[in-house]
């Protein structure tokens, strides 16, 4: 079992790497398919980037099978979801340069769900 200090950095790490894959689809389909459909196919991509890697970092495999893990970990962060999507959808509706951005709100929302996505991911998904 790692200490909580030291979970909660790699899983600090592991949302940076997951902003930046939600980040870079969001960048690169925004001009295409709009920011809105753009975050649509990034959070699901990111999401799974950030299961896989606190999986194998942060708090080790569960007793599950990889699906129903998975799945726990995205019912689990369903509400760090919501806040993070939340924040985004506000921002790119309301400030024009998140508009134009998009990778602001990504940020944003990152922020907002992450204390929530932690704490769900540690007592509900790899409890130990």
């Amino acid at each position: 079992m790692h200490s909580l200090p030291k979970q909660f950095s790699r899983f600090a790490s592991v949302g940076v790497l997951g902003f930046l894959v939600n980040a870079a689809v969001v960048e690169s389909l925004s001009p295409r398919f709009g920011p809105f459909w753009a975050q649509c196919l990034a959070f699901p991509t990111a999401a799974t980037v950030t299961w896989w890697l606190n999986r194998r970092f942060t708090f080790g495999a569960s007793q599950r099978t990889l699906h129903q893990e998975w799945l726990h970990y995205v019912f689990a962060n369903s509400f760090g979801w919501l806040a993070n999507n939340g924040v985004y959808l506000y921002l790119v509706l309301h400030l024009a340069v998140a508009y134009q951005h998009p990778v602001i709100a990504v940020a944003a929302g990152s922020l907002a769900g992450m204390l929530l996505n932690f704490v769900a991911s540690r007592w509900i998904v790899f409890r130990d």
